[in-house]
């Protein structure tokens, strides 16, 4: 009986395990990425051949959109659609002698311990620009905003 329990416990413990297991992997690229959402990047992005990626955003992540990832002179860019193809966002890597000055002081005043974990440019279908600059907090990764002049906007949790 007890070889029995034993083995009953061993096996839900393995089917677990590979539940979690696929609950882990959050993003994979897609395969089925509708027309007029590859044509819209094709037109703005023409000679680029990016992976898709589904993920659903806004404040209830109710809002399904499209991230086409490529790299463009030497940068990991994205560009996300919505579901009918329209722009919505595009965001690309930074370097730290490129982030403006005010930013650069305004983090080394209030932050002069944690360093810039990941830097980004990102360009909104309004064409608002931002600097978005991710720093990690106690194990937690805190996003820093900054209007494109430098001034501070926000901070939100990843």
């Amino acid at each position: 009986m007890k070889k029995l329990t034993f083995l009953f416990t061993l096996i839900y413990l393995l089917n677990s395990i590979g539940a979690i297991a696929q609950n882990v992997v959050r993003n994979k690229p897609e395969s089925s990425v509708p027309n007029n959402v590859s044509r819209a990047f094709n037109i703005q992005f023409p000679s680029q051949d990016p992976v898709w990626f589904i993920n659903y955003q806004g404040r209830y992540n109710q809002q399904l959109v499209y991230e086409a990832r490529f790299i463009i002179d030497k940068r990991y860019s994205t560009a996300v659609y919505d579901k009918i193809g329209d722009f919505v966002a595009f965001a690309f890597t930074v370097d730290y002698q490129e982030i403006p000055i005010k930013i650069r002081e305004y983090m080394n005043r209030n932050f002069p311990s944690f360093s810039i974990v990941d830097a980004i440019f990102v360009t909104l279908r309004n064409n608002d620009k931002t600097y978005e600059l991710g720093i990690l907090i106690d194990g937690e990764y805190i996003i820093k905003v900054f209007s494109e002049a430098g001034e501070f906007i926000k901070s939100t949790r990843a």
